[in-house]
């Protein structure tokens, strides 16, 4: 045996090391991959704090305690580190090459080069097979959908209960006037008591709308669109929603109205061609061509973006963010994937809509799990 597979991090915030432990570290620990007839066999060194809970709650195939390790490492008469422990546990297996993931510390990787290992990092996740999900991650998934559009909901009835007051802003009986952070409230509250964690949850208004990633700031302001996008993840598992919404409160003028109306029908047009074996480019592009015949290009106007310039979509998983992309790539749908479909045009004189649903990719079509109308206009 020569080669093997390696991990160091923690499995908070690192979605390759939550997928093979299958629980949650906060400090770094190691897991080595050891490649055998019958397959690859996990590994974790853990310290004497998290030992005893792995070897009951972990994925992992063995579980050791790395403090033998940790003294077999003093043999390098260096200042200690993960990474050495994990050279003496590879030493001792006889493993000279070393296939890490693409966010592995250079400095680990230095220690371990110059101890004689040769390093690989892949180009992104140590297991590609995570763009495909079982039918237990897509329950995740779901559940966390389920969660995202319940507070969406929440949000529309606090902007159903606001008022518009001479000035513009809106007032609720809860606040004289209503900020974006009010309105986040309203959604992040209901999340954390239902066991999910919200994060940078988007309110924007106005012009704040038409920069896609603005969380947004300030009051809400009638007959301006707001974008709301929520995308938290499960306490329990680490799985995460995605779901956005663009509404009015109040009246929109006709210009906004055909911008609303021609989002949402390039999201038709995306979900509508969503299925295994579908061209990733295809689908952004016909949602691009559908935009501008409906007169709104994109491009670079008076130094700022404008229109659609992100991706159409991306896979949801234990990453917020991950493969596939629905962008102009020459990915592949395949089924069993989990991505979302979320256009949008934005126009800082006009503002911004984007609309955004969780799918999973079936054979002829796909499972849509966000399952929400699209309500514009909230009076």
């Amino acid at each position: 045996m020569s080669t093997a597979q390696l991990l160091i991090s923690d499995s908070e915030h690192h979605a390759d090391m939550l997928y093979v432990s299958r629980m949650f570290i906060p400090d770094a620990f190691i897991v080595v991959g050891l490649e055998h007839d019958s397959g690859t066999a996990w590994h974790g060194l853990l310290s004497p704090l998290e030992v005893d809970r792995a070897k009951k709650d972990s994925a992992l195939d063995q579980v050791h305690l790395d403090t033998p390790w940790r003294e077999q490492a003093k043999q390098y008469q260096r200042e200690p580190s993960l990474a050495l422990t994990a050279a003496a546990f590879l030493h001792a297996h006889d493993i000279t090459r070393i296939t890490v993931p693409g966010h592995f510390p250079l400095m680990y990787a230095d220690i371990l080069r110059e101890l004689g290992f040769e390093v690989h990092a892949c180009s992104g996740t140590l297991f590609p097979q995570r763009a495909i999900k079982t039918e237990t991650e897509i329950q995740h998934l779901a559940r966390a959908e389920r969660l995202t559009r319940a507070s969406m909901m929440q949000a529309e009835q606090f902007l159903a209960a606001c008022s518009i007051n001479d000035d513009q802003t809106l007032s609720h009986p809860t606040s004289v006037q209503v900020t974006a952070a009010d309105v986040r409230a309203a959604i992040e509250t209901f999340l954390i008591a239902q066991g999910a964690m919200p994060s940078h949850t988007i309110v924007a208004c106005g012009s704040q709308s038409s920069d896609p990633h603005q969380m947004g700031s300030g009051p809400i302001m009638a007959h301006q669109p707001i974008i709301i996008d929520i995308f938290p993840r499960l306490l329990d598992c680490g799985y995460w929603g995605d779901m956005t919404r663009t509404y009015v409160k109040g009246k929109p003028d006709a210009t906004l109205k055909k911008l609303y109306q021609t989002v949402s029908e390039g999201q038709d047009i995306g979900l509508n061609a969503v299925c295994a074996g579908a061209s990733s480019r295809s689908i952004h592009q016909a949602i691009v061509t559908h935009f501008e015949q409906q007169g709104f290009p994109t491009g670079l106007k008076d130094g700022q973006q404008q229109g659609f310039f992100h991706g159409t979509g991306h896979g949801v998983g234990l990453d917020i963010h991950e493969q596939p992309r629905l962008s102009l790539c020459d990915d592949v749908l395949q089924e069993q994937q989990v991505v979302t479909v979320e256009p949008g045009l934005y126009y800082p004189k006009l503002g911004g809509v984007r609309l955004e649903d969780m799918v999973v990719v079936r054979a002829q079509g796909c499972d849509n799990l966000t399952q929400h109308p699209r309500q514009f206009v909230i009076s």
